[in-house]
């Protein structure tokens, strides 16, 4: 079904593109507009090259929005810079924790815990998933986006028929193109 690659590209895809500054940042993946984070903190460790948001993290751009109890952006190191300082180049990984959500004006989806990694090219997304475009709704432990490839795998730790919690999704048919059928057509 194309709803579950769509929700899974869209709704994740902001995670890959978020970084520690809001010149390379993007959290909607169709707008140029500002990207507006608060926070109860930030701390900027130079010589890391890291970035922490911390305390309902809450991250705006368009009509998308993320939030985290924290976002945590590493960037690779360039060397030192004219004035001796660490110069910071592309983000490398991006870790959002605790109450992970994504939400657009039709999707959104939660977790526990988000990371990005740029060599992998692959965001993971844990901890009691759940994946919602209008009333469809799909479950899992463990969401798994190769950005490049827009492929996407939802998993569970339990396994076997009758095992709980394993990956579930309802969806339900498109009402229009239902509609548009005559009466009796399959």
């Amino acid at each position: 079904m194309t709803i579950r690659h769509e929700l899974a590209w869209t709704t994740l895809a902001a995670l890959a593109l978020l970084a520690a500054s809001g010149a390379r940042a993007q959290i909607e993946t169709k707008s140029n507009g500002p990207i507006d984070i608060t926070a109860d903190e930030q701390t900027v460790q130079t010589a890391k090259c890291l970035s922490v948001w911390s305390g309902a993290v809450e991250v705006l751009q368009g009509d998308s929005r993320l939030r985290a109890d924290t976002v945590t952006a590493y960037e690779t190191p360039k060397g030192v810079d004219a004035n001796g300082q660490q110069a910071c180049g592309a983000t490398q990984k991006i870790i959002a924790e605790g109450h992970v959500y994504y939400v657009t004006p039709d999707q959104h989806a939660r977790g526990d815990h988000a990371v990005y990694t740029a060599a992998d090219d692959q965001i993971v997304l844990t901890g009691d998933v759940v994946v919602v475009r209008g009333e469809n709704v799909a479950r899992g432990d463990r969401l798994i986006i190769k950005v490049s490839t827009k492929q996407f795998t939802l998993q569970s730790d339990s396994v076997g028929a009758g095992a709980p919690r394993r990956v579930r999704g309802v969806f339900y048919p498109d009402k229009t193109t239902a509609q548009a059928q005559p009466q009796g057509a399959q």
